[in-house]
């Protein structure tokens, strides 16, 4: 398990009062979020699907851990409702739920192609854009009850098209569409809606996915020449959570990767 601190925490724009909610809380980045808000004395609710990992998770002793289908509105409600007393605020999400699925449109098998699987697609756009729609909305019930709040979704630099990536790519381009139209549609209610796009996370789950030759490929072609660090993720989401004239906007995250 990975963590992180700030020296500052001035910007954190969530009171010690309002809940902060993560999704995707047993992955290597939400589990960083999750613990080092919990090392805030935030009240922190985690969510994952998966009901072994998120009792691990490490919530403090103001927070709480919840496995449930993201996907699934009615299931998430009941949770949040049983969570977090519903005079109580959620001031944060942390969308960081998502599935990294590698799979090429044809696959030469012997003599013939392999297409890719549709029952696939389906589950990886279901993981990353489905999920994260049925975290946002409805946490942003919650919000506009209760004054507003912020929403931080989880892209990539995927979104832009990779090699071997359709789903994955097809489901974080979604992701930024929708944050674009929730920031529209929300702002008047007092919540603000934008993206994080990382590149590559210096975490164990990106160093057991790659090798060290991909590793150091993509660190040099970074013109910042490295990874990124999970306390500059967290920062990035500290400065979304802190300005609120930010709203609809998708921060790229990868060291300038993408240029």
């Amino acid at each position: 398990m990975c963590s992180a601190s700030l020296v500052c925490h001035k910007v954190m724009k969530a009171a010690s009062d309002e809940w902060v909610l993560v999704t995707g809380a047993c992955g290597a980045l939400g589990s960083a979020i999750v613990q080092t808000y919990a090392a805030r004395g935030q009240k922190v609710l985690a969510l994952d699907i998966d009901p072994a990992g998120i009792s691990a998770v490490p919530v403090g002793n103001r927070g709480a851990a919840h496995a449930v289908d993201l996907t699934d509105a009615t299931a998430l409600k009941a949770v949040l409702d049983m969570c977090i007393p519903r005079r109580e605020a959620i001031g944060l999400l942390v969308n960081a739920v998502g599935l990294i699925w590698n799979e090429p449109v044809l696959a030469l098998k012997g003599a013939r192609f392999e297409v890719h699987g549709g029952e696939n697609f389906m589950r990886v756009v279901n993981a990353n854009l489905t999920a994260s729609f049925v975290g946002a909305t409805q946490a942003a019930g919650r919000m506009a009850r209760t004054g507003g709040g912020v929403i931080v979704n989880f892209s990539s630099i995927a979104a832009g098209g990779n090699v071997g990536q359709v789903a994955y790519s097809a489901a974080k381009a979604g992701v930024e569409g929708m944050t674009r139209s929730l920031a529209l549609e929300l702002a008047p209610l007092g919540i603000t809606v934008n993206a994080v796009a990382p590149g590559f996370i210096d975490v164990p789950t990106t160093r057991g996915a790659l090798s060290q030759e991909q590793l150091s490929s993509y660190a040099r072609r970074a013109p910042v020449g490295r990874l990124g660090q999970v306390a500059e993720l967290i920062s990035t989401i500290d400065y979304l959570a802190a300005n609120r004239f930010v709203n609809g906007t998708v921060l790229h995250l990868d060291g300038g990767l993408r240029l």
